[in-house]
């Protein structure tokens, strides 16, 4: 029962994850992705009614984990940071809520990766500063999720066709970057045995992502290859929730 109600939230490609997170600058960078994400999937039709209810949800999650970090007293550069976010937001909150074309995904997609970068800066200044052991595996953990909905994205937009200047450069590095993630996790000394269990299911839908974006090099791929993409990826996406929170309740 319980499997299965995890399985039924990650299907679902509700937030549900990333507003378990206690800290909410670790949530931004993931919610870019993630946004950008169900927009190619309500383009393409993929989980289509799931997935049109999923994205304002998390377009609402972004504003209000961007709201509660803005009003919180900070050091010049930490509120620099978030000014600088806030005015990409804006740019990129009314693109991810236009129709779901090829050319708004592509101007999306175009902006995703400024976006996140720039909210992965603040979570570094807002949450790393002096962080060690669970602490650092736990900041991976939050960006490994962020990569599983980026690689996803890339698989998606590469087959509707939408190209970008770094889309055919980008997945294998995405997917590099996510794979020595999971291993330096899995390595760690301090893993407790339902930690490993996590990183296990997750390795697992690694592989599962994985393949669905080779058989989505194929003509021949169809409806069932976009949704395992997108599937794989959020069960991914929730064992590495489930993980960073591990690491930060120890």
């Amino acid at each position: 029962m319980r499997t299965a109600a995890r399985l039924v939230v990650a299907v679902l490609g509700l937030s549900a994850g990333l507003a378990g997170a206690q800290e909410p600058s670790i949530r931004l960078e993931a919610l870019t992705e993630r946004i950008a994400k169900l927009h190619a999937q309500v383009g393409q039709g993929v989980l289509v009614e799931r997935s049109r209810r999923a994205l304002p949800d998390a377009v609402h999650d972004f504003d209000t984990a961007l709201r509660e970090v803005r009003a919180r007293p900070a050091v010049p550069e930490v509120r620099e940071t978030y000014v600088m976010l806030a005015l990409l937001w804006t740019e990129y909150r009314a693109w991810a809520l236009k129709a779901p074309t090829r050319d708004n995904a592509r101007k999306l997609a175009e902006r995703a990766e400024e976006v996140a970068w720039v909210a992965a800066k603040g979570a570094r200044l807002v949450h790393g500063g002096g962080r060690k052991g669970a602490g650092l595996l736990a900041l991976d953990a939050a960006h490994a999720a962020t990569l599983s909905q980026r690689l996803a994205r890339l698989y998606l937009l590469r087959r509707w066709e939408v190209k970008t200047e770094s889309s055919e450069r980008a997945a294998p590095a995405v997917e590099a970057e996510l794979v020595g993630t999971l291993e330096r996790l899995r390595t760690s000394a301090i893993n407790t045995a339902e930690i490993e269990t996590e990183l296990q299911a997750a390795q697992g839908q690694l592989g599962f992502l994985v393949q669905a974006g080779r058989d989505l090099r194929s003509r021949r791929a169809g409806m069932r290859s976009l949704e395992f993409a997108a599937k794989s990826a959020d069960h991914l996406f929730e064992s590495m929730q489930r993980v960073m929170r591990l690491y930060e309740g120890g």
